[in-house]
């Protein structure tokens, strides 16, 4: 989609044409104008568009990560920048632009209905011609992404026809500016917390729509860098700190590194699998951990918003049911609002920190005990089956608290053979949860898990 020759794409939309049986205007992907304003005149009537900024969302899924009814799967999309009409096409700017009004309730300022989407396609091409602009129906993704950050209105009793062929099975891997082509016959109608397939031919009282383009603006690059795992810059600090966000505090301890046997080691063998031998020699840099997983206050707080299953009366719980990409999302914020570097930590780091790092008296079987219960919430510990509020157990020889239970925490590492850089698309997560058995919370047992995964023990903790 990115940096396509302006030539080819108006020609790629202005020669859809109206085929001689039965009308049928032929689908185009949407297109890039550069010069794209926020309002066009068609024939005395307006069209007002809305600029939505390049960014990231995790389609198929609302805020609180409750799917979208008729999604399949969710999945993270990287978007580079568009403009769409701020309300459905109105049945003035059709008229101006097709000459007759289908509509089921004549009124000027009202959304056009009883539309097909071949109509639609029909109304975009003539559209451009009039406007040189390569207007098209939205994606589902523009439709959902610029509805998602509030940019969009969308009104109970309405439907609006979106340019992608309906599939249930959507991907569950990051893409860039999704897109699903097809001729039908079941193209995307959307409504807010719903997506249908509907017959291309068919209209009704209701169904109306949008158009959009892209305006050749780029999602940012540290928004591309952080959701494919590039991690640009550290900090490289290493000092006891307490930084403020809002009405929370992140409370940061130094990690001195240094070298360490990571993996199965002399306590974890007998319990390990097989993923965790043999135990390889890693070495780490100076750092600093969070002393606590991230809470579901202090998302909240940053985030202004809370994931399904977190509530705003357990503020010092930690915060759950985030995938590997929305912790990315949380850093991003966090890191504009602080002007810090934030970040996840690697495997190696997390493990070196669990283990004591270079303050380690001796090997334990979990962050700080060899004894489950005093520094562990876990599911044999866990009556009422939900996460403890964090800081409940002992800390390590670090003064890290829960790094063995309560959350399942996501490092920024892709899972592997160990110490190896032969690696695949999930990533690792530590540190078992209050659900987990006690085996599963011992420093060195790991995890992998598809990026895009979310569960009521997955958490996440801090570092720089």
């Amino acid at each position: 989609m990115r940096n396509i020759a302006l030539t080819i794409l108006l020609l790629t939309l202005f020669g859809a044409v109206i085929s001689s049986c039965g009308g049928k205007v032929s689908q185009g992907e949407p297109s890039v104008f550069e010069g794209v304003q926020t309002s066009y005149s068609v024939k005395g009537t307006d069209l007002p568009l809305v600029k939505v900024p390049g960014g990231t969302f995790s389609m198929g899924s609302r805020k609180d990560r409750r799917i979208i009814d008729g999604s399949a799967t969710r999945h993270q999309v990287l978007m580079d920048g568009f403009v769409i009409s701020s309300s459905p096409v109105s049945q003035a700017l059709w008229e101006a632009v097709m000459g007759k009004n289908p509509s089921s309730a004549v009124n000027p300022s009202l959304p056009v209905d009883k539309v097909t989407y071949d109509e639609c396609l029909e109304f975009t091409a003539k559209l451009s011609k009039l406007t040189g602009v390569p207007f098209t129906l939205p994606t589902e993704a523009m439709w959902e992404y610029a509805y998602s950050l509030g940019l969009i209105d969308w009104q109970a009793g309405i439907t609006e026809w979106c340019l992608d062929a309906y599939d249930r099975e959507t991907p569950d891997t990051l893409s860039t500016n999704y897109f699903h082509p097809g001729e039908g016959p079941m193209m995307v109608v959307r409504e807010a917390i719903q997506r249908t397939g509907v017959n291309r031919i068919a209209k009704a009282g209701g169904m109306t729509f949008r158009v959009a383009v892209f305006d050749g603006s780029e999602c940012p690059s540290e928004i591309v860098d952080a959701m494919n795992a590039v991690q640009t810059e550290r900090e490289n600090s290493c000092k006891r700190e307490s930084i403020k966000v809002g009405d929370y505090s992140i409370d940061m301890v130094p990690v001195k590194g240094g070298k360490f046997l990571m993996g199965g080691t002399t306590k974890q063998a007998m319990y390990s699998d097989g993923d965790e031998l043999p135990p390889v020699e890693m070495e780490v840099a100076d750092f600093e951990m969070a002393v606590t997983e991230v809470t579901a206050g202090l998302w909240n707080e940053v985030m202004g918003y809370l994931p399904l299953g977190n509530y705003p009366k357990e503020p010092l719980r930690p915060v759950i049911n985030v995938s590997w990409y929305n912790a990315q999302e949380f850093v991003l914020e966090l890191n504009r609002r602080t002007g810090r570097i934030f970040r996840l930590p690697t495997e190696a780091e997390w493990e070196y920190a669990a283990r004591g790092g270079a303050s380690s008296r001796e090997e334990f079987r979990y962050a700080g005990a060899d004894v489950v219960k005093h520094v562990t919430v876990y599911a044999e510990d866990n009556v009422g089956g939900e996460p403890s509020p964090v800081k409940t157990k002992s800390p390590n020889e670090l003064g890290i608290y829960d790094m063995s239970g309560n959350a399942w925490e996501w490092t920024f590492s892709r899972y592997g053979k160990l110490g190896s850089d032969l690696v695949g698309e999930d990533f690792v997560q530590k540190g078992g949860s209050f659900k987990s058995p006690w085996s599963a919370c011992r420093v060195s047992n790991r995890q992998d898990v598809p990026p895009g995964s979310t569960k009521s023990t997955f958490g996440f903790r801090l570092a720089i």
